[in-house]
């Protein structure tokens, strides 16, 4: 009796120690998981083919929007970042991630961010325009590249999303020379607004400060002390076009406080606003290229005082007879000098330093490969 009692003893403890399942909970009624077209749970797949256009099959057996350089792949297979810089999931060992080609700096935001398959999260790229971003990724509102459409994401100030992906907002903007070169010959980027020939600088006395090269006002310079806003002094020339940080992306220029405008790291705008002086240029500032008009009637008074009159739209002292003595009390400009333009030959105050006759790229006369047009001389 007492050995039977000890056996419902241990009985008792043994089934204690047991869970007990109903009929759905039971350890061997757990589904597997989904294999293709079994995967009933909303997004569940097993390879790429199960997801749709732009999605990725990730890691996790669900479909996510976006490449494998953030979800990974599932088991079977690995991501490939291709040498047009798309990235898909190949058959391969799983959470792997490989390039097909070598790239350049250009394209470093895709092959870095392939880290992320590895469980790091991608480094971040910095950008200014939407050509900073590799393919299938978006130049977003906070300046920089996230993988996605503009339509999800937005895009940087001073661009707008359109089906193709951000576009500028003002159809006449640009970032370089290269972007007008389309609207004809002499077509320049100035001051972030593709300029006509005809409205480009052609002397330093329609600048601001500085002097006129090639269409633009440019700032002056002795030593790279006299310069700012990325550039140091070409000493040979006088102005400020040496780039300290050349670039081709703004993530070349390795800060979130730099953007890449026209192959050199410049100060970031915020939403647009820039220092006096400067202008806005693909969230960059750069110094304002813009030449001052006064007048408009070349070879006439116009609007200019008497005795001056207008000549590439900015006014001159005349010193044609009978004014043949008008340049003596202009010590800035104590030179008559014959200048050519639109209307004619003129005579007018100069100087040595401006009014030359050697180019006008207004006027469609360039200067010899290796040199550039300043204050129509060919330096």
């Amino acid at each position: 009796m007492k050995r039977l009692a000890l056996l419902g003893f241990i009985g008792i403890v043994l089934l204690a120690g047991c869970p007990i399942y109903d009929d759905e909970d039971g350890p061997f009624n757990n589904p597997p998981p989904c294999r293709g077209s079994d995967c009933n749970d909303p997004g569940a797949c097993l390879d790429p083919s199960d997801c749709g256009i732009n999605e990725t099959c990730g890691q996790d057996n669900f479909c996510h929007t976006g490449d494998c350089t953030i979800w990974g792949c599932t088991a079977g297979f690995s991501c490939v970042v291709e040498s047009d810089l798309t990235a898909t999931c190949k058959p391969g060992t799983s959470g792997s991630s490989s390039s097909s080609s070598s790239s350049s700096s250009s394209s470093s935001s895709s092959s870095s961010s392939s880290s992320s398959s590895s469980g790091m999260p991608p480094p971040t790229v910095y950008c200014g325009n939407p050509d900073d971003c590799a393919v299938g990724e978006t130049c977003a509102p906070d300046g920089t590249c996230q993988v996605g459409e503009c339509a999800i994401i937005g895009c940087i100030y001073g661009f707008a999303c359109q089906p193709m992906g951000c576009v500028r907002a003002n159809p006449s903007g640009c970032g370089d020379d290269l972007d007008c070169s389309s609207l004809g010959t002499g077509w320049a980027c100035v001051s972030g607004f593709c300029a006509d020939p005809v409205d480009q600088c052609s002397d330093q006395t329609q600048c601001a400060t500085g002097k006129c090269a090639e269409g633009k006002c440019t700032p002056a310079c002795a030593t790279d002390a006299d310069c700012k806003g990325g550039y140091g002094c070409d000493t040979m020339i006088g102005l400020c076009t040496v780039p300290l940080k050349p670039c081709t992306i703004t993530n070349d220029c390795g800060s979130a406080v730099d953007v890449c405008v026209d192959g050199t790291c410049v100060p970031r705008s915020v939403l647009g606003t820039c220092p006096s002086g400067e202008v806005w240029v693909d969230n960059g500032c750069i110094s304002d290229q813009s030449a001052t008009f006064v007048c408009d009637v070349d070879g006439m008074q116009d609007n200019c005082a008497m005795g001056s009159i207008c000549l590439h739209h900015n006014c001159y002292i005349s010193c044609a007879p009978p004014n043949a003595n008008a340049c003596d009390v202009s010590p800035s400009f104590n030179i008559c000098k014959t200048v050519t333009t639109s209307s004619g030959m003129h005579e007018v105050c100069g100087s040595n330093e401006n009014l030359g006759n050697e180019c006008d790229p207004t006027q469609g006369i360039n200067c010899a490969p290796g040199k550039i047009c300043i204050d129509g001389f060919c330096k």
